[in-house]
């Protein structure tokens, strides 16, 4: 039947084309049919409704057809001649004959033409250009990634579109407390807003047009890993874009903040240990050979500080001489162990206040070698009271009552009987 169909239109066609020769050689003063531009482009996205536009002036009685670029007959008159309901005809004017294509395909893309069945034949030619987003082809890209230290790691963000995309890739951390911006790599080494030291980058291309589908982390380390996103462009919203996380392991590594801590007995105390590793498999403290676990007497807590950081806490309750010593913080994943040694004291004995003993100088008495001058001092009126001056020149009451006195008074009445002798004599 479609063949049919087809062999009408071309004897119609023809008939029309002989009959308007007749009529314009009947009408000397008719006018040819015209279009009103020979050649038009028009640019759509796909998806879209593309519009072709075909104006023609004084049809009279020819008829108007239109052709793909294989030269298809797609429409005659107002009718779709093709099996294909995606493609009609527009007249939003007497003298339109536009060809309408909806939901185009990048397929769609190519010459059509415009005919008038005149002799010769008239044409109009509308190249239609097809515009396809970006779409990144997730089966063809790379996934999460986790790598050791040292790899040298290739990320893929396989993109199509018309006109070719332009890849573009950023970075931001995995712990989005740090930083929630992200930086655009460059194939130069980067330094991450201070966080992270140098990272060494460069891009392949896969087709024209294409910047850096392939990104290339040169002998990653801890330093770069993160959350690297590619985005894809060729100026037909919208961009797409991908994420791709990447993490990097290493062996453990282990900080303290004290490595001696003091505390009193009866009291309680907190040893902590920061363990920085990927992947964080097993961390405990030891005491005497023994791993600790949470009792009565110990705690142990652990707490998230991000990017692969963590703090293991351990709480020492009602403290005993027994529990003095070093305690041990241990880390280990596949790739290493490392350990750190804090010393829990007893800081009354640690600290004891030593007293420096005072050295006292005891002055042995002098030993005289001479009896002390005595000198004599004038009788009171009202009692007897005699003093001396010793040979430190220091005067000394005497003490009343005692043999001292008396025998001084004796030798004072001697002395005075012997002056009246000398004076009587002379």
């Amino acid at each position: 039947m479609k063949k049919y169909s087809f062999v009408f239109i071309f004897v119609f066609w023809s008939f029309g084309s002989v009959y308007g020769q007749r009529f314009n050689r009947t009408n000397v003063f008719a006018v040819d049919p015209s279009f009103d531009v020979p050649v038009f482009n028009v640019t759509v996205i796909a998806g879209k409704t593309a519009i072709l536009p075909c104006t023609v002036e004084n049809l009279a009685g020819h008829k108007v057809v239109w052709t793909d670029r294989f030269s298809t007959l797609l429409t005659y008159d107002i009718g779709r001649i093709i099996d294909d309901d995606r493609i009609g005809i527009e007249r939003p004017f007497t003298n339109d004959w536009n060809l309408l294509i909806h939901d185009v395909k990048y397929s769609d893309a190519g010459k059509y033409v415009c005919q008038i069945n005149t002799t010769p034949v008239k044409t109009k030619t509308v190249m239609l250009h097809v515009l396809v987003p970006p779409k990144i082809n997730v089966n063809l890209s790379s996934g999460d990634i986790i790598a050791r230290e040292g790899d040298t790691v290739t990320l893929t963000c396989n993109v199509s579109g018309i006109p070719a995309p332009t890849v573009h890739w950023y970075r931001r951390p995995l712990d989005h407390g740090i930083s929630k911006a992200k930086e655009k790599l460059e194939p130069t080494k980067l330094t991450y807003n201070n966080y992270w030291p140098s990272c060494t980058y460069t891009f392949h291309k896969t087709g024209v047009g294409m910047n850096g589908e392939y990104l290339i982390i040169h002998n990653i380390s801890r330093y770069c890993d993160g959350i690297y996103e590619c985005v894809a462009f060729n100026d037909v919203p919208p961009a797409v874009n991908k994420d791709i996380k990447v993490e990097v392991e290493f062996p453990p590594e282990i900080e303290l903040q004290n490595r001696r801590i003091g505390q009193s007995p009866g009291r309680e105390t907190i040893l902590e240990c920061q363990i920085t590793a990927f992947p964080n498999n097993y961390n405990v403290w030891r005491f005497k050979g023994q791993d600790l676990k949470t009792t009565k007497k110990h705690r142990i807590e652990i707490y998230n500080d991000g990017n692969h950081r963590m703090t293991l806490s351990l709480r020492v309750m009602d403290i005993t001489f027994a529990d003095y010593g070093n305690y041990t913080c241990v880390a280990q994943n596949k790739l290493g162990t490392d350990e750190e040694v804090m010393l829990l004291y007893d800081d009354t004995s640690d600290h004891r206040i030593h007293h420096i003993p005072t050295t006292t100088t005891t002055r042995k008495p002098l030993m005289r070698t001479t009896l002390p001058k005595t000198i004599w001092l004038p009788e009171p009126q009202d009692k007897h009271v005699d003093a001396h001056i010793d040979g430190n020149g220091i005067g000394k009451m005497p003490q009343k009552g005692n043999t001292a006195s008396c025998r001084n008074s004796i030798s004072l009445i001697f002395v005075l009987f012997k002056l009246l002798l000398v004076f009587i004599v002379s």
